[in-house]
């Protein structure tokens, strides 16, 4: 297991809390698969991990601008910057199945992103939106 749901901070939003908690397990069977060298599984894989990414990023913002939310500027940044990230870590795994470099990015730049998010922007968004 790369992540488990207790690395990610809790924020005062059920909902926010269960897209996380769906996404960490995506992370870790996409890593296991990776691990394990089967690679179709782990093409499926990331397939939703990007479809699931892109709903967790588009609901939040959907909320954040229903909610009027100051942050949504930034907080929509984040999620951009992600977006291109791991399209681009997507489109390299469609081109090349190289486990190595999916691995990489999951532990180097997707889990470490997505902890500091919850904490930063995550968490004070909930307290805006409320539960």
């Amino acid at each position: 297991m790369l992540i488990g749901p207790e690395d990610i901070q809790k924020v005062p939003n059920m909902f926010m809390n269960a897209v996380h908690e769906d996404e960490i397990e995506i992370i870790n069977r996409l890593y296991e698969a990776l691990k394990k060298g089967d690679l179709q599984e782990a093409d499926r894989l990331m397939d939703e991990l990007l479809i699931d990414l892109e709903d967790h990023f588009s609901t939040e913002e959907e909320l954040m601008r229903e909610a009027d939310f100051f942050g949504y500027p930034m907080h929509k940044a984040e999620h951009d910057n992600m977006r291109r990230e791991f399209k681009a870590v997507y489109d390299s795994w469609k081109d090349t199945k190289d486990p190595s470099a999916v691995m990489r990015f999951l532990e180097e730049k997707m889990v470490p992103w997505l902890k500091l998010l919850v904490a930063q922007w995550d968490s004070v968004t909930a307290q805006h939106l409320g539960d």
